[in-house]
């Protein structure tokens, strides 16, 4: 899947279960510079500002999964209820009261949205998620788009939609079938914002939620018990329900996934005896962000990283390894000054016909290059030095990290097409 990035590239996405590549190429007057990613390092150990595929496999396997995500029917049933309450929207004040009861009596527990161009937030419309990686399309009722400066002045571009979002917010908040109070809360409840700016290091001690996870409801399910810690609900809604172990809930996450990310491990060792997956539900795999396995990696809780991996397989554990990745501002940097290098030796290069060649880093613990070269050459070998010296000196990485979250020296590397058009 590609689209249109800026003039003269292309920024294109391949997806398929359990990989995710991409590369991005940019082509200047017979030269271009790329960049592929060779691993998968979009979802292994990701802290917040790291970019992942939504992996989710089709057909048989999905429906097998227990996810209401992918039942149809369920699906086209939210759709149409979200159909019905933009149309009233546009025409009318819906009472949010009754709307949010609507949807609780349906089993709905979306919040309203708003879109913006840095992605989905609840905030405008008086809540706040604590959901890793921000939250998804599925997991919200969308109202409207807000531009970057609205958004930043707290306020939609409708003050009638923008009021009805509160109070439907605040009245599905309120109500006591909610069953995420301790994901998602009134603003003036959530308190300050977790600060995850050396989460790259130390991982996430609570990536999900917040502490204070007030009272808990039989009815609230596996997932509500497992967050709260308690062995006693998780062992009676396993035998009374007789429900799968492994389900996903609205935001992706298996009971023993959310037994993980708020550190419980006597509800995980209840699950595990019960059968949960360290891979989640059967439609993931370890790659995913909402895997248990993946959950204990980004918190770097070695211990339930040790207790889980004899119940994958090699391969499993091994995708949780995390190549190099290297900062998207760097390598735009990187574009404009080999732009800049291509003229001083458009003539040597475009007498060869254009050919793509890979440029080789060693990376370091700490994310430097240590050496940089190209295979196979070009025709000007000052060239490639060249081109050398500049990656490494302008290019940043975010160091390879094993399967415990440990940074280590890795290799990397970008693609670059030389020669003449």
């Amino acid at each position: 899947m590609c689209r249109p990035s800026f003039p003269g590239a292309r920024l294109c996405y391949s997806r398929r279960p359990g990989h995710s590549t991409l590369e991005q190429v940019l082509k200047v007057k017979g030269f271009a510079i790329g960049a592929v990613c060779l691993a998968s390092v979009a979802a292994a150990g990701c802290t917040p500002g790291e970019t992942q595929s939504d992996v989710m496999a089709d057909g048989a396997s999905v429906a097998q999964c227990g996810d209401l995500r992918a039942n149809t029917e369920r699906l086209a049933e939210m759709r149409r209820s979200d159909v019905d309450l933009l149309k009233a929207l546009r025409g009318s004040e819906p009472d949010p009261v009754a709307e949010a009861k609507k949807a609780l009596d349906a089993g709905d527990y979306r919040l309203a949205a708003a879109t913006t161009p840095d992605g989905i937030t609840t905030e405008l419309y008086g809540a706040q998620c604590r959901v890793l990686g921000g939250l998804k399309s599925w997991t919200v009722r969308a109202l409207t788009y807000v531009p970057d400066e609205a958004a930043a002045m707290g306020k939609g571009p409708d003050d009638k939609v923008t009021d009805f979002g509160r109070r439907y917010n605040a009245a599905v908040l309120s109500d006591p079938r909610y069953p995420y109070a301790d994901v998602c809360r009134e603003l003036d409840r959530a308190g300050t914002k977790p600060d995850f700016s050396d989460a790259g290091e130390k991982g996430i001690e609570l990536p999900y939620g917040f502490a204070e996870l007030g009272p808990a409801r039989m009815a609230y399910g596996l997932g509500a018990a497992a967050r709260r810690g308690s062995v006693y609900d998780v062992n009676v809604l396993i035998s009374r329900d007789k429900k799968d172990v492994n389900a996903p809930d609205m935001f992706g996450m298996t009971p023993l996934a959310w037994a993980i990310a708020y550190h419980r491990w006597p509800a995980a060792e209840a699950l595990l005896r019960a059968k949960a997956n360290p891979t989640g539900a059967s439609c993931q795999t370890a790659i995913d962000r909402e895997s248990p396995l993946q959950v204990a990696r980004i918190m770097r809780w070695s211990g339930m990283i040790r207790r889980l991996r004899p119940l994958v397989t090699e391969d499993e554990f091994a995708s949780l390894r995390q190549k190099p990745r290297w900062d998207d501002t760097s390598l735009s940097e990187l574009n404009h000054a080999l732009g800049e290098l291509k003229d001083r030796y458009d003539k040597v290069l475009s007498q060869r016909p254009f050919s793509r060649h890979d440029v080789l880093f060693d990376i370091d613990a700490k994310g430097n290059s240590t050496s940089c070269r190209m295979d196979p050459g070009s025709n000007s070998p000052e060239f490639d030095k060249e081109l050398c010296d500049l990656a490494i000196d302008i290019v940043h990485w975010a160091p390879a990290r094993d399967a415990f979250g440990t940074p280590v020296p890795e290799s990397a590397k970008l693609v670059v097409g030389i020669g003449g058009t």
